[in-house]
């Protein structure tokens, strides 16, 4: 509950957390932090499917999997005040974004001004269920075969990293606001200097995205409490062509709530958006969880329940709702400020109403957080 940061909640302060580097007579030195995920995980998934046109595929039930990003920060505080600085994100496991948030800030008594690919206002923010495990809630390692469309997270989070201006105010009483805006959230994004620009009047894609959020983070004798709310909404371009489902201005609310005191940490999130569809897609999940840390130890139990409903379109039919409950029973130990040893055991139910498919799942998780 400490380390909330200016416009970063605990979800986004391993991005910073290794600090910019300090500034060498008015020149921006280069520092590196990140983090990096190893873990060993065992999956037994059971598929029920009664739709033999949807094939079913055997899944090896041991894997290795990582994850992990190396940050190069840099900043300097001009003779006005004004701090600049910037970072990098540089994924350690090959992904198709081998760059990820990439952005430039300016900060001050007035507040922080971030431009680039970073995520919105809403987003960061947020505060979510609490978790002593792997995490359920848009983890970095998902090590399951899901076979819905059901919502799996309640962070609102649908320009993603996509190039956008983002304010955030000082902190007053306990209260910070934030707004974002993105212009395009196509896939080029305006990422990088070339002769074409981000086309307009693309079926089913988005533009003018604006996202505002508000939080508020205050002890009161010893009890630590965090509270979270955002919006975000986003102009249709053009309509899905058929046999696509009939697509709408996006319009999405989320909410959070942390409570901390005498070692234990209680909380739970929602989010609610009409998935960017006219004819169905509302999407609503919510987790609640509590966790109980002692000295170098932490253990929880996280819950999370998604739902989204289907649209039906041309070639589907059906409708109804796809549904995921998830818990997890996790477990960490601190070997020191950087190395965590993190366990986790997992169920998971998915259903997909359309397809008539569902899948049970137990996982063992166990591995290592490096943060650096």
């Amino acid at each position: 509950m400490k380390k909330v940061l200016m416009g970063t909640t605990a979800i986004g302060a391993v991005a910073l957390m290794a600090g910019p580097a300090a500034a060498q007579d008015g020149k921006i030195s280069l520092g590196v932090g990140g983090y990096y995920e190893n873990f060993f995980t065992f999956v037994e998934q059971d598929f029920d499917n009664t739709n033999s046109e949807v094939p079913e595929n055997d899944y090896n039930q041991f894997n290795v999997r990582q994850e992990g990003e190396i940050h190069f920060t840099g900043e300097t505080t001009l003779d006005n005040g004004l701090t600049v600085g910037f970072q990098v994100q540089l994924e350690a496991v090959t992904q198709n974004d081998q760059i990820d948030e990439t952005f430039l800030y300016f900060e001050g008594s007035w507040g922080r001004l971030v431009m680039g690919s970073e995520n919105s206002a809403p987003y960061l923010m947020q505060y979510i269920a609490p978790s002593a495990g792997l995490g359920l809630n848009d983890p970095n390692i998902a090590p399951y075969q899901d076979v819905s469309d059901a919502g799996t997270s309640t962070l609102l989070n649908q320009v993603s990293d996509a190039n956008k201006i983002t304010y955030f105010t000082p902190r007053f009483a306990g209260f910070q606001l934030g707004a974002s805006y993105t212009p395009n959230i196509d896939e080029r994004g305006g990422d990088r200097q070339s002769s074409g620009l981000n086309t307009d009047e693309d079926a089913g894609d988005y533009n003018n995205f604006f996202g505002a959020g508000i939080n508020f983070v205050e002890s009161f004798n010893g009890i630590d409490v965090a509270i979270a709310g955002g919006v975000e909404y986003g102009q249709e371009e053009e309509e899905a062509a058929a046999p696509n489902p009939e697509t709408d201005d996006f319009l999405g609310f989320s909410g959070g709530v942390n409570v901390g005191f005498a070692g234990f940490t209680v909380g739970g999130s929602i989010l609610h958006t009409n998935g960017g569809l006219d004819n169905g897609g509302d999407v609503l999940v919510w987790d609640v969880g509590v966790t109980y840390g002692q000295g170098p130890w932490e253990v929880g139990v996280t819950y999370l329940n998604g739902e989204t409903e289907t649209s039906p379109n041309a070639t589907e039919t059906v409708g109804g709702d796809d549904q995921l409950h998830r818990i997890e029973l996790g477990a960490n130990y601190r070997l020191s400020p950087g190395v965590r040893v993190i366990g986790a055991l997992q169920y998971t139910d998915d259903e997909d109403a359309s397809t008539d498919r569902a899948e049970d799942a137990f996982g063992v998780i166990i591995g290592t957080r490096l943060d650096f």
